[in-house]
């Protein structure tokens, strides 16, 4: 039987999943069934004559009610009541997931042992190979570069040129950090940058042997994630990577962050800075 966290990412690596998802993040209030059917296929350019339409939007209203919705449901990413066909957001669902990092671990757990060579989600073993697959991904955006630091020990001198390139090819560079001194790093060197602070819990829960230590996402299509793996005595990092837009690993990151990838400004230093009361 498949763990909660493998159905997770199984349900997120389709695409129409995420449609609905994203249709469900969207709403500020609670979505109908019908609703959703008829963003879904509005948005399908090849359905032209009305009777395709009607029949289109028939296939989906039941695979929605009898399939998609019950295993979103089932996976806590939304809620859906059957019996009044309404959808509602389960934000603080997949943040919990998130707080306790049991989707990462799996998926640190699964490419550490017998599935080492998994080709969809790869091992960075070491600081070092780490900081060389964050470089690469910086010379390799092409609109938007998003990272969280935990820590301001993984920052220095050397990290600041691809940064610098970046920003210069126009790329819109996104900087996060749960520390001050992080967040100092950044705006101190990277002017150009947008520097904000993380407002999830999660980012400081040092309760666990493996704890977040950067996420780097690069162009919403790569991702690179750390993690302290602590044993004993002895601290190394690890780093999961994965790329293209329905790779399990970036499908992940990408649905966790959800809506916060589109309102980055609202939580930056120059926004909250802006503001006329204390923050």
């Amino acid at each position: 039987m498949k763990s909660h966290e493998e159905r997770v990412v199984r349900v997120l690596s389709d695409p129409v999943n995420r449609a609905v998802l994203d249709i469900v993040d969207e709403a500020t209030n609670p979505v109908t069934l019908s609703e959703i059917a008829e963003r879904l296929v509005s948005e399908d350019a090849a359905i032209c004559e009305a009777a395709a339409y009607t029949d289109r939007l028939d296939d989906r209203r039941l695979t929605l009610h009898h399939d998609r919705l019950p295993k979103l449901d089932e996976a806590g990413l939304l809620e859906y009541d059957a019996d009044e066909r309404v959808v509602t957001d389960a934000s603080a669902e997949r943040d919990a997931q998130w707080r306790e990092l049991e989707v990462i671990d799996e998926l640190l757990a699964r490419v550490g042992g017998d599935e080492r060579t998994t080709p969809e989600i790869g091992l960075l073993e070491g600081r070092d190979a780490i900081f060389e697959y964050g470089r690469e991904l910086a010379e390799r955006t092409e609109e938007e570069l998003f990272l969280i630091y935990t820590s301001d020990e993984l920052l220095g001198p050397d990290c600041l040129p691809d940064a610098e390139n970046a920003i210069g090819r126009g790329v819109d560079f996104y900087a996060g950090g749960t520390a001050r001194s992080v967040r100092r790093f950044f705006r101190e060197h990277l002017p150009n940058a947008t520097v904000w602070e993380p407002q999830l819990d999660w980012m400081n829960d040092r309760t666990k042997s493996t704890a977040l230590s950067r996420l780097i996402v690069s162009d919403r299509k790569r991702v690179a994630v750390g993690l302290w793996n602590e044993r004993g005595e002895t601290k190394r990092e690890v780093g999961l990577i994965g790329e293209g837009r329905d790779n399990p690993l970036v499908v992940l990151v990408r649905e966790l962050l959800g809506p916060r990838l589109d309102h980055l400004d609202y939580q930056s230093d120059a926004f909250l800075g802006d503001l006329p009361f204390e923050t």
